[in-house]
């Protein structure tokens, strides 16, 4: 009795060609790629900053000194 890889590799070799076998290895079924190939969500993908959350912070800190500079002038 063959097992179930044995009767997917049979199945396989007798319906796919070279486009199937490309299809699976270039387009994963990642809800994410929405249909692009694995080299553009590579391309086009948020990466790591090791310096942290740089925007975040030079947001907060230019908030602060907006709020700062507007309570300095109605106090007066």
């Amino acid at each position: 009795m063959a097992t179930d890889i044995e009767r997917l590799a049979s199945f396989e070799a007798a319906h796919y060609d070279q486009y199937e076998y490309y299809n699976l290895i270039e387009y994963s079924c990642h809800a994410y790629g929405k249909g692009r190939t694995k080299k553009e969500i590579e391309l086009n993908t948020n990466r790591h900053c090791p310096a942290g959350h740089e925007r975040k912070i030079a947001e907060k800190y230019h908030n602060s000194e907006i709020k700062r500079r507007r309570t300095k002038s109605t106090s007066c």
